[in-house]
This record gives C-alpha cells, sequence and structure tokens, in this order.
C-alpha cells in the first residue's frame, strides 16, 4: 500500500510527540557531551592522539550499529529497537564517569556515540526517520521532520548552557574538576535512559507490520535497491562536501584570514544559528508550494554559490553578511531530504532506505577533516570552501537529474489533477 493510500493507525501524533521528546532529551545530552568530553578525557590524563583514536572509534560504532538495524530491523519492534539502543547509550555513558581506562573506555565510545558530532547520524536517527513516516499523513510528513529537527538544535542549546554546571561545581563548590566533569557527563547517561523510557510508550502506529521471526534484510535484494543506494551515494558526496566547511573550519577562517576575535566569531555562529532554524521552519511551507526535490535542490544551489562568495569576500563585513545570508538556505534540504526519500520507497523499506542514507553520509564524511587540513597543512586558503562548493554543486546537479521524475505519491497525485484530499486518505 502507498504512502499516500494509507492512514496512520493508533495514536499517530502521540507517536510523533514521544520520537520528539526522545530526541530532544537525546539531544541535550549530545550538547553536554559536546562540550566536555575533550576536555573531560584530557583531566583524567589521556593523550591528544588516544582522545583523537577514542573519538574516532565513535564513528565505526555508529556505522556499525546502524547496518545491524539495516539488517536486522525486521527481526524486533522498531519500539524495543529505540529502547535498547538507547539504554545501551546510557550505559555507556556510566562507563565513562566512572573508568579512566583506555580500552574500557573505547568500548564505551563505540556504542555511546562520545564524538558528540551532531544528531544527523547514528541508528537511533534512522529508527526516527521511519517512524514518523509511519505514522504522518502525507502532507503532514515534511513538517513532522521540521519539528524533529526543531527539538534537536533546541535540546543541543540546552545541553551546551547544561555544561555550565562543572564550571559551577569548580568555582562555587570548590569540587575538584575531574569530579565536577564526570558529575555533569553523568548527565548524558541519565538522559539516555530517560529516552529509552519514552521510547517505550510508542506504540503500534510506529511498525510496519513485519517484524519477529529473526527474518533480515538484505538491502541488495530490496525493490527499491536502485533508489536507495544511488541516493545514499550522492548524499554521501554532499556530506564529505560539508565535513570539509564544518563551523569549525570556518570560525578558524574568519580567525586567520580577517584577525577576528573569539567573541565575535562566537557571535556570528549564534546569529547563523536563528537562520537556520527559520530555514528548517520555513521548509515545509517552500516544499508544498514547489515540491520537495526542488526544494532541496534549489536552495542548495543558493547555498552553496554564497559559500563561493564567502570563501572570496574581500572584506569581513562582506564574507559575514554573504555567510548569515547562506545559513538562510543551508538547513532548508534537511527536513525536506529527509521527507523525500522516506516518501518515495514502501513503508516496510524505510529503515533500509533510512540506514543507507545514513551509512553513505557518515563514511564519505570520515575523511573529510584530514582533506580540510591537508589543504591547509602549509597555508590556510579559500580551497577547501570552493572545492566543497563544487563537489556539492555538482551533487545538486546529479540528484535533481536522477530523481527529477521521482515524486512522492501526495505530489504525484496533484500533479495527476487528482483531488489533494485523495492524499490525506
Amino acid at each position: 500500500m502507498t504512502d499516500a493510500a494509507r492512514p496512520p493507525s493508533g495514536r499517530p501524533r502521540l507517536d510523533a510527540l514521544l520520537v520528539y521528546g526522545g530526541r530532544g532529551v537525546r539531544a541535550t545530552g549530545m550538547g553536554i557531551l559536546a562540550v566536555l568530553i575533550a576536555i573531560y578525557l584530557d583531566a583524567v590524563g589521556l593523550s591528544a592522539p588516544r582522545i583523537g583514536l577514542l573519538l574516532g572509534v565513535s564513528l565505526v560504532g555508529g556505522v556499525a550499529l546502524s547496518s545491524l538495524v539495516v539488517v536486522a530491523g525486521p527481526a524486533m519492534s522498531r519500539r524495543n529497537w529505540f529502547a535498547s539502543l538507547a539504554f545501551i547509550t546510557g550505559l555507556s555513558g556510566v562507563l565513562l564517569v566512572v573508568t579512566d581506562n583506555f580500552w574500557i573506555l573505547a568500548a564505551g565510545s563505540f556504542f555511546g556515540a562520545f564524538a558528540a558530532g551532531g544528531m544527523h547520524h547514528g541508528p537511533i536517527v534512522q529508527l526516527e526517520q521511519a517512524g514518523l513516516a509511519q505514522v504522518a499523513t502525507p502532507e503532514g510528513r515534511t513538517k513532522s521532520f521540521t519539528y524533529l529537527s526543531l527539538f534537536s538544535s533546541g535540546g543541543r542549546a540546552l545541553g551546551a548552557l547544561t555544561a555550565g554546571l562543572a564550571t559551577l561545581l569548580i568555582n562555587v563548590f570548590d569540587v575538584e574538576p575531574v569530579d565536577a566533569y564526570r558529575i555533569t557527563i553523568s548527565l548524558y547517561a541519565i538522559l539516555n535512559v530517560a529516552a529509552a523510557a519514552i521510547y517505550l510508550g510508542l506504540s503500534v502506529a510506529v511498525e510496519t507490520g513485519t517484524i519477529g521471526g529473526g527474518r533480515l534484510t538484505n538491502p541488495l535484494r530490496t525493490r527499491s535497491r536502485g533508489r536507495i543506494l544511488g541516493i545514499s551515494a550522492l548524499f554521501g558526496v554532499d556530506s564529505m562536501a560539508g565535513g570539509m566547511v564544518s563551523d569549525a573550519f570556518v570560525s578558524f577562517w574568519l580567525f586567520t584570514h580577517f584577525g577576528v576575535n573569539e567573541g565575535t566569531i562566537g557571535a556570528v555562529l549564534v546569529v547563523a544559528q536563528l537562520w537556520n532554524l527559520g530555514s528548517i521552519w520555513a521548509a515545509p511551507y517552500v516544499a508544498r508550494r514547489v515540491g520537495l526535490l526542488n526544494t532541496m535542490v534549489w536552495t542548495q544551489i543558493a547555498a552553496n554559490l554564497l559559500l563561493i562568495v564567502f570563501a572570496l569576500a574581500p572584506s569581513f563585513p562582506i564574507a559575514i553578511g554573504v555567510f548569515i545570508l547562506r545559513e538562510l538556505f543551508n538547513e532548508m534540504d534537511i527536513p525536506t531530504r529527509q521527507s523525500y526519500v522516506m516518501a518515495i520507497v514502501p513503508p516496510d523499506e524505510r529503515v533500509t532506505m533510512a540506514g543507507a542514507n545514513n551509512l553513505g553520509r557518515t563514511t564519505f564524511r570520515m575523511p573529510s577533516t584530514s582533506f580540510t587540513g591537508l589543504l591547509w597543512s602549509n597555508s590556510v586558503t579559500a580551497a577547501p570552501f570552493l572545492i566543497a562548493a563544487t563537489m556539492k554543486l555538482t551533487y545538486d546537479v546529479a540528484v535533481y537529474a536522477a530523481f527529477r521524475g521521482v515524486k512522492p505519491p501526495e505530489e504525484d497525485l496533484r500533479v495527476r489533477g487528482e483531488p489533494e484530499e485523495a492524499a490525506k486518505n
């Protein structure tokens, strides 16, 4: 049964709220860890190379667990996958605060995403995408992914603020730094266990009816394998280019090229984040008028052309104006991309699609920071920004050329002139 023809069963609104709540709680924990993880590991005596290696293990673990969910997804209910993975992440947080043994910490990093690289990767992300697509109506699907992104951003901001508890404990209550970090990081473990409890409230509405029996999925034999593998590879190229020009590199470029201080850079990134939120919020309204694929592609083309202008800007005010304008377009593809890929495959292949997208984006992103480091090994130039923008523009053209004829069911109904109400039934 197509997405357009299937009405959500069970209690879809409550299930969507539970998915949003779980994401928000997990994102808060991730925000804490993003601020404190490297500082804490240094405080317990790990060398810089060991810290880098330990955090790198998280990426390997994310790929392994994502692959497990893709292959073994139907063997267990989505609710149990959600709760189990969140609980395992919580236990890994316990390991982080009770030991300083490198090998035990590495095991925890494998299961616990200590790299704190964001909320767009990892096995729970693909479950969120498949579950939300299952409970949303076609017309409301993109808005559902918009809310997910907003809960994620809000949670990470709250987590970053909560990380300040460590400073409070050190400066006001004279707690030893290592102990203060452990107390604060323990909230990461608690929040992930709380997320597991939230996920246990999910109903059968998030399921597809194909669970149980130990059945495994071979992504290479799915009916939609061409779409799944093709779009996942393209997303990988986009992710690699994005990793080359992350906020950390933007900050370093502004610091070295224009001599701007850290406080000014921080203020710029705060304004950019607000524009990002506006971009995400506007996404479903734009997509409703021009379509999901058009929103994905054309807003990214605008963002990537502005990235080139940013890299070549002759002065700091011009660079900042262009950068902030870019952020108005830069995140609009996130909810529209997630909605689009969930709409163009059958419900029982959504975890496979989301997992393949996740694996493609994570795998291709791994070497991207090293590329920028190599390009900047002799001098800090605009080369990473220009190369990344070119790669992204190539991705935009390629994904549009390959998928312009593949429409979500609700858009296909409108193109064929059938009543829009039919997409809701």
